[in-house]
């Protein structure tokens, strides 16, 4: 982007922008600057210069988490714009487990062990409730609460087979169910 100058202190990442240049340009001010501070993995800082107070960028970017220090110059308002350090840190500790999907004896699998509970087993529901267009799938799962199945005889589905399984990993064994899921 032509109105962008980036610092050349190596332990920033700050970025300059003016409202009125991304305008210009036809991009959208808020697009501009939420890319500038969440596609990268390192902390990113903007300045951003405007004529006006951006209200409507100002608001979406408290919600987003970001904290924006505002200062009247000369030359109009200078937004200093980055995000929540806690925030960024929680966001790095979520879970980043993902489902792995299978076919055994042409019945879809999912398997769910990367999962801590109860994000497994909400993963499961999630699949069922946008995926699932069967009468029957298979599961991996490291345990099953009582919740869980609950949640799935509500839902009208039924265990027609339950196998504990273990997954020998070097040292560890992990103990896993085996199950096979049929609507009633």
């Amino acid at each position: 982007m032509n109105n962008e100058t980036t610092s050349k202190d190596d332990s920033a990442n700050l970025h300059y922008l003016r409202v009125e240049d991304i305008i210009a340009e036809g991009h959208i001010p808020v697009d501009v600057v939420t890319d500038t501070l969440f596609n990268s993995t390192e902390k990113t800082e903007v300045m951003l210069q405007s004529n006006f107070d951006p209200i409507p960028l100002r608001m979406k970017l408290t919600k987003m988490g970001c904290i924006i220090d505002r200062k009247d110059t000369p030359e109009g308002w200078l937004f200093h714009i980055y995000r929540d350090q806690t925030l960024i840190k929680k966001e790095k500790t979520k879970d980043t487990a993902k489902a792995i999907f299978s076919f055994d004896d042409d019945i879809i699998t999912i398997d769910v062990r990367s999962f801590n509970h109860p994000n497994d087993f909400l993963e499961v529901l999630r699949f069922m409730d946008t995926s699932l267009d069967a009468d029957c799938f298979g599961l991996k799962i490291r345990r099953v609460s009582n919740k869980f199945r609950d949640i799935l005889s509500e839902r009208q589905w039924i265990c027609t087979s339950d196998v504990k399984a273990n997954d020998t990993n070097e040292d560890d064994i992990d103990e896993y169910r085996v199950m096979i899921l049929e609507k009633e």
